[in-house]
């Protein structure tokens, strides 16, 4: 027996009348009635935490539950790192905007291209040194 795990996209549809929790769950079920597709055959569901998804007595999750009471249901790790990031501090917030700044102007142009395969070089070459890089007497030594 084959015990692999696949990881697909079921569906995608449109919510015709509202983004509420029971109105998540009719599309849900609707397809899973088209396909012939049994209910009992999630075992866990992944979500962003709203409301609607979330909601202890109308949420799409409650709903869920009701039918298919075993349902294992957590929330997404990739809104947990998106809510984190929204609440840095101001001081790591500014910090990582320089960075990430930084890193696409180099990124951007081919002279600084050509910088960082400089400063590879020149950290291979000085591993135990500690000095200030000026691009264009590296550009002159090493390139």
């Amino acid at each position: 027996m084959n015990q692999e795990i696949y990881e697909k996209l079921l569906f995608a549809r449109t919510l015709i009348t509202d983004t509420k929790g029971e109105s998540i769950f009719h599309v849900l079920k609707d397809y899973f009635i088209e396909k012939a597709i049994s209910l009992s055959n999630i075992i866990s569901v992944a979500t962003d935490g709203a409301p609607a998804m979330v909601g202890r007595y109308r949420g799409f999750i409650s709903y869920l539950k009701q039918n298919v009471p075993g349902v294992l249901a957590i929330h997404c790790v990739i809104h947990r790192q998106h809510l984190v990031a929204k609440n840095l501090s101001v001081r790591l917030h500014e910090s990582l905007h320089l960075v990430i700044g930084a890193v696409n102007r180099i990124r951007s142009n081919a002279l600084n291209t050509n910088l960082r395969s400089c400063v590879k070089k020149m950290t291979n070459t000085f591993i135990n040194y500690s000095f200030t890089l000026k691009y264009a007497g590296c550009r002159k030594a090493y390139v």
